[in-house]
């Protein structure tokens, strides 16, 4: 069983840098002894502060456990680890706060439940929810969780307690690969090309879903790692949630192809019957993702917030790095919701989370959750408007006045204080105003000067741990991360920052905040042991999802602009299999091209296929391969697509977070 899961979870790792849909499993992980002996016990001040939350919150009010688990019918236990989450029965321990705490036993609940007539989900499977309605001849299926083998064990599920009928309709509430990455066991590629099966999605959607998952993907790969907390231990010690819900070791082998849909909403409101069943759609575009929508079954009285109103407050801008979201539209969007459906909603579901019900319950949560995102915005701006900084902001923001009390207003995936600094960002940027910030040293240029006029790494690290036993872990942190950043190899410095961390992490309500804690402390102690290698920094099927255009764009974030100095390159690109034609051009260190034209100063002309590029790309064959076996030919100077190609890096998966990185030449 030990050798069984460290498989999966390098299956689940080697997912998460090579595909979008992965960056959401929450793993199981079998950690090294010694990773797990280094772990120390919360601080007395710690396991006080937490001891106090449960006399702050009023956790005697046990409605969302009976929400939770209401409508059950039967699960299958994940096969490798079936008993999981059984540590999360007892009271919670000093090295979790107790509001977090509840938040994850919350999200253990798993297996299919109905929710009303003809309306039944499969939580628990996936960290998202599939959503199945029931039609006349058929079934829709909303969200079709993270991987293809999730999906088909979710719908495996669900048709040993319903009949068992064709899907007739695939929805994709947004474009997050935990939502639509399971699609290939649910619907066939050729079905959905046929227009035998619907596959429908917001306007936007595939766009989304390139922009989203091309740019930057190794980076926000291994700040992913962070978030989820993907390479520490389950326990009381370790990863305990991920704030929105829990995955496990199905569908350890990553995400399938994308279904591109073959009907889209475009309108801000739209109607439609599918297979007997009326659908009320309702845009949220540049809420929780760039594409993205709500749906009422007015029969049945239920409404699908997709993400936009889960049982915690979300992120504006996630940890792992994403375009800033726009919280003023997301409250309208929950507001209008409100309006549209309110007098009539007995049901709430979400593709995250629990359901709520009744209709009084129901609007009270869309109106809480509606303030909730309004008042992070408004807030935010007035403050910003006086001339506050963002960190300022972050630090004075609370909770809305008569929220406190409502669980689904807490932080245990977004908070209060790093939304506020994404509406800061989102409006006025990165820069604070302040000339100090405008040309700050690098790092660790700064780190340097900073113990330099401390009187050294020894004189630091000897005040450092007064303010540790004094319970100052915030600062430790901040003034430990100078010293390693000024030498990664100073031991005293790394063991006072990991436990400066671990003692933040074991506070945190946030589920991001606790596992990205505890991860720099396990980094710091143990270093990255999720292995590092080259990646191309894209994964296949996004790839192939991408328009020719777009892929050119992904090539040209990977030339290294100095190395190719004053090379002029012109390359006209022929693709025999989608007939689509491009023109390239790398000069000044930039690649640019033009989609279906040629450029008559090219120095050659390639003839291929998009597999054959794409392989190519991804590392799966090398170019001199493909050309020698004639599947690309050349026209003219067939030097410059290697000369081209040589110029593009791969990526270092691994790269250190909480230390300085290596330099670049």
């Amino acid at each position: 069983m030990r050798r069984a899961t460290l498989m999966v979870r390098l299956a689940l790792l080697n997912c998460l840098r090579t595909r979008w849909t992965a960056y959401f499993i929450a793993i199981t992980t079998i950690v090294h002894p010694a990773q797990a002996q280094q772990t120390k016990p919360a601080e007395p001040k710690v396991a006080s502060a937490n001891q106090a939350v449960q006399s702050q919150l009023p956790f005697s009010d046990r409605q969302d456990f009976d929400d939770a688990m209401r409508g059950f019918i039967a699960t299958t236990p994940d096969p490798a680890n079936p008993d999981h989450w059984e540590f999360l029965k007892h009271e919670a321990p000093p090295t979790v706060n107790p509001s977090l705490w509840r938040q994850a036993q919350l999200n253990v609940a798993s297996g299919l439940f109905k929710v009303a007539e003809g309306v039944y989900q499969i939580r628990g499977f996936s960290p998202a929810n599939m959503t199945i309605i029931e039609g006349t001849t058929g079934i829709i299926v909303i969200d079709t969780l993270s991987t293809p083998q999730a999906a088909r064990e979710a719908l495996d599920l669900y048709f040993a307690h319903r009949p068992r009928k064709p899907v007739v309709a695939a929805i994709y509430s947004h474009s997050h690969g935990d939502h639509y990455g399971g699609v290939s066991g649910v619907v066939s590629q050729a079905d959905a090309a046929a227009g035998k099966t619907i596959v429908i999605a917001p306007i936007g959607f595939m766009e989304a879903l390139v922009g989203e998952a091309a740019v930057g993907e190794n980076a926000k790969a291994r700040r992913a790692e962070y978030q989820f907390g993907l390479s520490l231990p389950v326990g009381e010690r370790g990863n305990i949630d991920g704030g929105i819900g829990k995955g496990d070791s199905r569908g350890a082998s990553g995400g399938g192809p994308i279904i591109t849909p073959n009907d889209t909403i475009w309108q801000p409101t739209e109607t439609r019957t599918i297979d007997g069943v009326d659908f009320i759609f309702q845009l949220a575009l540049d809420s929780e993702a760039p594409s993205e929508m709500m749906i009422y079954l007015p029969k049945s009285h239920v409404l699908d917030v997709a993400e936009d109103a889960t049982h915690t407050l979300h992120n504006l801008l996630p940890l792992r790095g994403a375009g800033v979201r726009d919280g003023n539209r997301w409250s309208q969007y929950l507001n209008t919701a409100l309006d549209q459906f309110g007098a009539d909603v007995q049901v709430m579901i979400a593709q995250h989370t629990w359901p709520v019900w009744g209709n009084e319950r129901v609007r009270t949560h869309l109106a809480n959750q509606r303030d909730l995102y309004k008042y992070i915005h408004d807030q935010t701006i007035r403050m910003m408007n006086q001339g506050l900084g963002p960190t300022e902001i972050a630090e004075a923001l609370t909770m809305p006045p008569g929220l406190e009390n409502d669980w689904s207003a807490h932080g245990y995936y977004g908070t209060i204080s790093h939304n506020s600094k994404a509406v800061y960002q989102r409006y006025i940027g990165w820069y604070d105003g302040n000339p100090a910030t405008l040309n700050r040293l690098p790092r660790v240029e700064e780190a340097k000067k900073n113990l330099e006029y401390m009187g050294g790494a020894a004189a630091v690290i000897a005040r450092a741990r007064e303010d540790f036993k004094a319970g100052q872990y915030r600062w430790v942190a901040q003034i430990m991360d100078q010293v390693v950043f000024a030498d990664p190899s100073n031991k005293e410095a790394r063991s006072l920052a990991a436990d400066a961390f671990e003692q933040l992490g074991y506070l945190a309500e946030s589920s991001t905040w606790r596992n990205a804690y505890l991860l720099g402390a396990q980094e710091l102690r143990s270093g990255v042991h999720s292995g590092t290698r080259s990646v191309p920094g894209v994964g296949p099927g996004v790839l192939r999802a991408m328009p020719i255009a777009l892929v050119f764009d992904y090539l040209g974030t990977r030339v290294d602009g100095p190395r190719a100095g004053t090379a002029n390159i012109v390359i006209n690109w022929q693709f025999t299999d989608t007939r689509e034609s491009l023109a390239s051009t790398l000069e000044h260190g930039a690649l640019t091209s033009i989609n279906g034209k040629t450029a008559p100063n090219a120095v050659t002309t390639v003839t291929t296929t998009r597999p054959v590029l794409e392989s190519v790309i991804l590392g799966q064959r090398t170019l001199a391969h493909a050309m020698e076996r004639r599947e690309i030919t050349t026209v003219g100077d067939a030097k410059a697509v290697s000369d081209l190609f040589a110029l593009l890096v791969d990526f270092e998966e691994g790269f250190p977070i909480v230390e300085s990185g290596r330099k670049l030449d």
